[in-house]
């Protein structure tokens, strides 16, 4: 049931950098701090670590079973079942909300006279392409590719520090721990409680001794490029100008003077964005497959494409009514997924290990 597909270390660091940035790159979680945006972002970093260490150990109970598999194991037939139905859905969600993301980011800044659903239609072909030729693919381009955006977000901000204006972060803790802290939960949530997919493509990985140093390399890596972010971002535009934006990232590389590079900003956010829909796209295609005992995930992936593309349409009115989503209800929404069902999971391991 596609365990031939394999990924070496570099792929799969590739791939969770790529994970991580997502829809980030565009978008500000975590704004709602204002100036403080920086503290929330530090506090929900720490905290992705106490996830991750959660969803390590699930991995290495159980290296050579995915998600669906583990849930499958532990839970029992039926309400194994289930639950893997609500992930599969959740993977399905999370790739409409980044492809919905991107499509008004493309539509708001590079093509606004087109139609937003044929933007997305035009994402959902290239992701659903890239998923059905399977993971190795996804993973070869994403290799290719990724660094360049890396290199891109440090040349930006070098580029930008003499315009950086310090005062911005300030005053610190102005409005008391409070706005931090939920901030900080919204920032965990998104995007580094995201990272229990990668449960999803852990297996494949050619050497499993590796994961460990790989995984805190790539959340290291993208922590810091996402710190920068916020960084630049706080200390060029402001907390306020942040909160009127609703790109606030393409908006700050803007401010270079006498640089137009609008296109080139779309195809690394583009790139970025694809690698994190291939992941969820891929994820629930594997998904459906194991819950179907099917051996080949490529006849779902045009059905779920088409389910992606309807509710990416269907789950909005508006951008602004994507973003106060993104910040105000995906947090809690995502508790179940990301931290309820894991730790329950990981408990219930342990009770196995103790009483097989």
């Amino acid at each position: 049931m596609y365990k031939k597909a394999q990924i070496s270390s570099t792929q799969l660091s590739i791939l969770m950098i790529g994970f991580i940035l997502g829809s980030t790159i565009i978008i500000v979680p975590g704004s709602n701090a204002m100036q403080d945006a920086w503290i929330a972002y530090l506090a929900a970093w720490i905290g992705g670590f106490l996830l991750f260490s959660c969803y390590y150990l699930l991995y290495k109970k159980f290296p050579q079973k995915t998600l669906v598999e583990i849930n499958h194991i532990l839970l029992g037939k039926w309400l194994g079942t289930i639950v893997n139905i609500l992930y599969i859905w959740y993977f399905i969600h999370l790739a409409s909300l980044v492809l919905r993301n991107f499509g008004e980011y493309t539509l708001t800044v590079t093509l606004p006279e087109t139609p937003l659903w044929f933007i997305m239609a035009c994402y959902v072909f290239v992701t659903g392409y890239s998923v059905r030729s399977g993971l190795e693919v996804t993973a070869r381009t994403a290799e290719l590719i990724i660094p360049f955006i890396f290199i891109f977000q440090v040349g930006i901000f070098l580029i930008l520090l003499p315009y950086f204006d310090i005062s911005n972060l300030k005053p610190i803790l102005a409005e008391g721990l409070q706005p931090v802290l939920m901030a900080s939960f919204s920032v965990l949530t998104f995007p580094f409680g995201e990272t229990i997919i990668l449960l999803m493509i852990l297996p494949y990985l050619h050497s499993s001794g590796s994961v460990k140093k790989t995984y805190i390399f790539s959340f290291l890596l993208a922590g810091s490029i996402l710190l920068m972010g916020i960084i630049r971002d706080l200390s060029v535009l402001g907390a306020d100008e942040i909160a009127r934006t609703l790109f606030p990232p393409h908006y700050t590389i803007q401010q270079i003077p006498d640089l137009n590079i609008d296109a080139l900003i779309g195809v690394f956010f583009f790139i970025s964005g694809g690698t994190k829909i291939c992941i969820c796209y891929l994820a629930a295609t594997i998904g459906i497959a194991q819950l179907t005992n099917s051996h080949d995930h490529r006849p779902f992936v045009i059905p779920v494409g088409i389910i992606l593309l309807g509710l990416c349409i269907w789950i909005y009115e508006s951008a602004p009514q994507m973003l106060n989503w993104a910040i105000e209800i995906w947090p809690l929404y995502s508790i179940p997924f990301q931290i309820v069902i894991p730790l329950m999971l990981l408990i219930i391991s342990f009770f196995r290990t103790k009483n097989p």
